[in-house]
C-alpha cells in the first residue's frame, strides 16, 4: 500500500501518483501537510512556480 514518507500515512494509489517524485517519494500527505503545502511542495520539487 502506497505511504507518505513523512509520516507513513496511508495514501491511495493516485495520490501517489500525483504528488511523488521522480523516486516515487511522498514527502506529504493530508495526514501531515495541509492541502495547499502538498501543492507547493510538489510544485517546488519539479521547478514549476509563478516565477516569483
Amino acid at each position: 500500500m502506497p505511504h507518505c514518507d513523512n509520516c507513513n500515512g496511508h495514501v491511495s494509489r493516485r495520490f501517489q501518483t500525483v504528488f511523488s517524485d521522480e523516486q516515487g517519494r511522498l514527502l506529504a500527505c493530508p495526514s501531515c501537510s495541509p492541502n495547499a503545502g502538498i501543492a507547493e511542495s510538489s510544485r517546488d520539487r519539479t521547478g514549476g512556480g509563478s516565477g516569483d
